[in-house]
């Protein structure tokens, strides 16, 4: 099905110009399939490999981090963070987002909107926290794109970690991001790159790896447990 899908676009397609814009046909095609299928899932996990470059006395360098992320339409989420000798959680049912520091033994309770959407919107508006790569779960993700990106274009069928993926770049005068979105039947996102230009190309990259799609999780995953003499702490709100 999705070969007579993207026969029929690659046929169909042409580029959008206007105002110095260029909006590829096919790009929008492929991004918009991916995000209606990732808006259909019941429920999935996966597990997130990203690389940050953060500046020191020499130049830029790489820091690594592992995430595994749990999420269950429409409003509940476990993300788990091992990052830089640092390793923590997050742990959202619909009601209350639990932050919990393996580290320092300690948590913090935070009230929450009632959609993961609107939760990462809240906690990161009002607290500063951000969640890994989760802007690819927004149902405006390919509309928003259009919006910040002067350029978006398709750049043909590329390998990563031998998966044929589709290769979309958005570019601005500030921003070169680049997602690589699997060529199969679910059309996944397999890798993102988003290269800061104007803070010397400073990157940051994320892959995506062991998807597991609509499988049962149980609802208890997502509520926290505090440890043995875990210390209950505040978290300030921005100001």
């Amino acid at each position: 099905m999705k070969h007579y899908f993207f026969i029929l676009i690659f046929f169909i397609s042409f580029c959008f110009q206007a105002q110095n814009k260029r909006v590829d046909s096919v790009a929008i095609a492929i991004l918009d399939r991916m995000t209606d299928i990732i808006g259909d899932l019941n429920s999935c996990s996966f597990q997130l490999e990203r690389s940050l470059d953060v500046k020191n006395e020499f130049g830029w360098e790489k820091k690594y981090s592992i995430d595994e992320v749990y999420l269950q339409a429409p409003n509940k989420m476990l993300v788990e963070i091992e990052e830089n000798q640092d390793h923590r959680g997050y742990w959202y049912n619909g009601e209350l987002l639990v932050y919990y520091s393996f580290k320092e033994n300690n948590y913090s309770v935070l009230e929450a909107p009632s959609t993961i959407i609107d939760m990462i919107d809240g906690i990161h508006q009002n607290f500063g926290i951000e969640f890994p790569a989760a802007d690819i779960f927004y149902p405006e993700f390919t509309k928003d794109l259009m919006v910040e990106y002067d350029n978006i274009i398709y750049l043909g069928e590329k390998e990563i970690d031998g998966q044929v993926c589709y290769h979309i770049m958005a570019v601005d005068k500030n921003i070169n991001l680049q997602l690589w979105i699997s060529n199969s039947s679910y059309m996944l996102p397999k890798k993102m790159v988003v290269i800061n230009k104007d803070e010397n190309n400073k990157q940051y990259e994320v892959t995506f790896k062991n998807w597991q799609l609509n499988q049962e999780i149980p609802s208890t995953l997502f509520d926290f447990t505090p440890p043995p003499n875990a210390k209950n702490i505040s978290i300030m709100i921005k100001s």
